[in-house]
């Protein structure tokens, strides 16, 4: 089964409300408003923050998890999934250990669940957690291609076959009603497209501890994923630097290049976007556009001394030992504009977006895509490849002190 997103029509209605003053007591917004043929609407945002001195968020330091040695829960080796439910509880998934370990709000240990192996509650190399519910939670194990749901107390529920031919270092995508969806690429090699692959893994029946998909009630092994076409992105979905000799090859990404950036919102919503370009798009899963969100800011120039930095890495000289090229002239000379998307209780947007090499920042839209202002922390660098979570009023990301040990941090959001 296969949808394809549609695209924004290109005339627009007249405009309507050209600026408008905040009801939380801020200043007057400057952004512009319009709405498409399509029903779907086009907002343009100005550089200029919606926040004042007044009433801007802030960001206070509550907790940190992690240390830096020692036998405890807290310390970890490499963190692949981070989530928390409504009473505060923190759950961090472990790749190398295959462990979840579940702390409370203070940060106390509660339990530990999983371990390496192919039994039930058993992982391959677990790289993903997601909320079926409020008390049902769900670990990705791409590599032991398996879903495992757990209760939230970490009680062991059932596992759903994963038949998906690809795994990556960390899960992308997210859930939606009855199933989990991935982001992959389909088609020719030559010409991939970005999708959702999704299994669903609600209701299905079970066989040897493992739940069967409809499909495979139906037609036995065979498996047919759901599958979401996205927009082909206003940019390529991977740069790298390659070399290949007749014993090896290496790949390296290209640094400060922008990526496609997809988020799935649990509420029939995809929102998406590339790195390289000022816009976030919002549709439902079953392809209606629904905003196009422009941003204001300005990029933010790459460095040279962040170029030299990055030419200093010890990769970089075992790639050009095997013969590889650096094009330097490759190299954007501005950074992407975010890389990743996500949302709080309230509807309002998180966009994590360029910041200095021990900071962490967001830029914050309001429901309607208004820019708010940003939020930053100092002292921390934030990892990647794994998304921030905003939930109880609370920021909670994986981030690295100067001494580059992987900790959790949790931030109350203190709102004007």
């Amino acid at each position: 089964m296969k949808r394809r997103l549609r695209f924004l029509a290109l005339y627009v209605l007249p405009l309507f409300m050209p600026a408008c003053t905040d009801s939380r007591g801020g200043g007057t917004w400057a952004g512009t408003t319009e709405t498409l043929p399509n029903g779907a609407v086009r907002v343009r945002n100005p550089a200029a923050a919606l926040w004042g001195p007044q009433n801007a968020w802030q960001l206070e330091a509550e907790l940190v998890l992690g240390q830096v040695e020692g036998d405890g829960a807290d310390v970890f080796a490499s963190i692949s999934g981070l989530q928390a439910d409504a009473a505060g509880r923190i759950y961090v998934l472990d790749r190398q250990t295959n462990e979840l370990r579940i702390f409370d709000a203070a940060g106390r240990h509660v339990r530990s669940v999983g371990r390496a192996g192919e039994g039930p509650g058993e992982y391959s190399a677990a790289n993903g957690l997601l909320w079926m519910s409020e008390d049902t939670l769900l670990v990705v194990d791409q590599r032991g291609g398996r879903y495992t749901i757990l209760s939230s107390e970490g009680d062991y529920v059932r596992s759903v076959r994963r038949r998906l031919g690809f795994y990556a270092w960390a899960f992308d995508g997210g859930m939606d009603g009855d199933r989990v969806y991935e982001v992959s690429t389909v088609g020719q090699s030559e010409t991939p497209q970005l999708a959702l692959l999704g299994t669903r893994v609600r209701g299905a029946e079970v066989e040897g501890g493992i739940a069967m998909t409809e499909q495979e009630v139906e037609t036995g092994p065979r498996f047919i994923a759901d599958t979401i076409m996205l927009p082909s992105p206003d940019g390529p979905l991977y740069e790298a630097f390659s070399v290949r000799t007749p014993r090896q090859g290496m790949v390296i990404s290209v640094p400060f290049s922008g990526a496609p950036v997809h988020y799935l919102d649990g509420k029939s919503g995809v929102w998406y976007g590339h790195g390289r370009n000022p816009a976030v798009y919002h549709a439902t899963v079953r392809g209606d556009t629904l905003a196009e969100i422009l941003l204001g800011t300005e990029p933010v120039p790459v460095s040279p001394d962040e170029v030299t930095e990055w030419l200093a890495q010890p990769s970089i000289e075992q790639f050009r030992t095997l013969g590889g090229k650096l094009d330097a002239d490759r190299i954007p000379r501005t950074k992407p504009y975010f890389d990743r998307i996500t949302s709080d209780a309230e509807g309002n947007l998180w966009l994590t977006v360029p910041a200095g090499p021990q900071q962490v920042l967001f830029a914050i839209l309001d429901p309607e895509g208004r820019y708010l202002g940003q939020l930053k922390v100092d002292g921390v660098r934030r990892d990647a490849y794994l998304s921030p979570l905003v939930r109880n009023d609370r920021l909670y990301f994986v981030g690295r002190d100067e001494l580059d040990v992987q900790r959790v941090y949790v931030y109350r959001v203190n709102k004007s």
